[in-house]
């Protein structure tokens, strides 16, 4: 039971039983990104050779 003289609180946006439209679309992009990102690393990103590594088909040794 509260108080006659209790102050009312507003319920704060986080607490709602629902999300808002933006912030669906916000998570909905966000988690697209990182699906984007994870699937380009595995298509292309282990292909790549070291850093530092020199290509096969290069020669260092070489004089002028």
């Amino acid at each position: 039971m509260t108080s006659p003289n209790a102050p009312d609180v507003p319920r704060s946006s986080s607490s709602d039983e629902t999300l808002p439209p933006g912030r669906v679309v916000r998570w909905l992009i966000f988690a697209g990104v990182i699906l984007l990102s994870v699937g380009l690393y595995f298509r292309f990103g282990i292909h790549t050779p070291p850093m530092g590594v020199t290509p096969a088909g290069s020669d260092t040794t070489s004089t002028p």
